[in-house]
């Protein structure tokens, strides 16, 4: 049925196949679909053939994405979506922040394809993914906001950058093209100093679930996932990827990130105290789709060393949660790894929802786009002025960590980058620190 509502661009399954037998990692396979749909998107809707795109049609599509012209069109699909499904549309709109769920279950399609099985079940779970991070199984939440925002010049390159990659796979496999990758030209960047907020404010965003969640158990766990963004430079996705099999008392974790690639990250002991205390309720929610009588035996002794009574009186959340350097949690979960029991988990995910549709599911996990707008949430709530998401505590994580004297190869190792230069564009030299070299280290004093 998606077919029939969601254009897609000639042999796009084909690219999109070839990426996935030449070992890329499935966020960037997602990355190029969401960019090719998109496109597609805009080629249908101005009524463009593909065989026909020139050079024109790659300025006005320039053009498009910037104006936030897509995020109406995507709206139009949802609508046409719902139409032909006969279902009703699930409102993002909440009556309070406070209602946000923990996680969005975007539901499932089927996709009729004369592929062979493996290349259907890949292509649907992909397509799935994808057009839910786009908004067509429910309408996104902030759709007034959403409709005037159009994209930054970097998100509009890597989009170009997108279109030029099936342009050359297409030449790659004797395929007809309009016109050539190179004539897909990228837009001019705007040169400005990226600014980080100060380490005051990140704090406060890092501290603030505790002030803004009614829930005790959304609040330790935003918190310990704030705190280890912070304390490692862990991107989201990969803090949302962390199964309870990576963690140790040590606080070094051995994780792999973007394009595939391995590399470690070592917590703090503050984190490492908010994800003991974490550990204490993710525990609690070990067999949530099982009766008493099918979980295991053991499972008495692991609730017997997690302490069911609330710490908190009336509403208010107690801050002093934890006993500091306890790593009880951790080290149970170690435990459990050596000996196979957490294999027996409804999920293996570190991060799991507590409410929402996929809470209760085998292999359950937060969501990205639930902690996303829970950090802008609570940046709003504090009134921070520099946009600040997941990816500025990792931007701060190198900033703070450069003005305390890190060298910028030990930085590049830390956020795993395999240029030095891209290292560089993290490394945001506050004010106060500019300052502080000029007249600390100038020949004329």
């Amino acid at each position: 049925m998606k077919d029939k509502v969601f254009p897609k661009l000639p042999d796009q399954d084909d690219f999109l196949m070839d990426l996935q037998n030449s070992n890329y990692s499935p966020l960037t396979i997602h990355n190029y679909a969401r960019d090719l749909c998109i496109f597609a998107v805009f080629l249908n809707f101005r009524g463009v053939e593909f065989k026909d795109v020139s050079k024109k049609d790659i300025s006005m599509y320039k053009g498009y994405l910037k104006a936030g012209e897509h995020l109406k069109d995507l709206d139009r699909i949802r609508k046409e979506f719902v139409k032909n499904a006969g279902i009703q549309a699930i409102s993002g709109a909440k009556a309070a922040s406070d209602d946000l769920s923990d996680d969005t279950d975007m539901g499932a399609m089927n996709t009729p394809s004369k592929a062979p099985v493996f290349e259907v079940s890949f292509l649907e779970s992909l397509y799935n993914r994808v057009y839910g991070s786009l908004g067509i199984f429910e309408r996104p939440m902030n759709t007034n906001a959403r409709k005037k925002s159009g994209l930054d010049v970097n998100s509009i390159n890597r989009m170009l950058s997108s279109v030029r990659s099936y342009l050359k796979f297409r030449v790659k496999w004797d395929l007809e093209i309009p016109l050539p990758a190179d004539a897909v030209d990228m837009m001019k960047g705007e040169k400005r100093v990226k600014k980080v907020a100060s380490l005051q404010d990140l704090t406060a965003l890092i501290e603030s679930p505790l002030e803004f969640e009614s829930d005790e158990r959304v609040a330790i766990r935003n918190r310990c996932m704030l705190e280890m963004l912070f304390a490692s430079g862990m991107r989201i996705s990969e803090l949302i990827n962390l199964d309870l099999e990576n963690i140790n008392v040590e606080g070094k974790m051995y994780i792999i990130g973007k394009g595939k690639k391995e590399r470690s990250v070592y917590l703090t002991q503050r984190s490492l105290d908010w994800l003991n205390k974490y550990l204490s309720v993710r525990l609690k929610y070990a067999f949530t789709n099982k009766d008493t009588e099918e979980q295991p035996g053991v499972l008495d002794k692991l609730m017997a060393d997690v302490n069911t009574e609330r710490e908190t009186s009336g509403d208010e959340l107690n801050l002093e949660i934890f006993d500091k350097g306890n790593r009880k949690y951790i080290s149970l979960v170690e435990s459990y790894r050596q000996t196979g029991f957490l294999e027996k988990f409804d999920s293996p995910a570190l991060f799991i929802p507590f409410s929402g549709g996929r809470y209760g599911k085998e292999d359950m996990r937060i969501s990205t786009n639930y902690f996303q707008e829970k950090i802008a949430e609570y940046r709003r709530k504090l009134g921070i002025q520099i946009p600040t998401s997941a990816h500025s505590l990792r931007h701060g994580f190198a900033t703070y960590l450069a003005e305390q004297g890190a060298s910028p190869v030990a930085l590049q190792a830390l956020l795993g980058h395999e240029s030095l230069n891209t290292t560089t564009k993290y490394v945001h030299a506050s004010e106060k620190f500019a300052e502080e070299t000029v007249r600390k280290n100038h020949p004329l004093k």
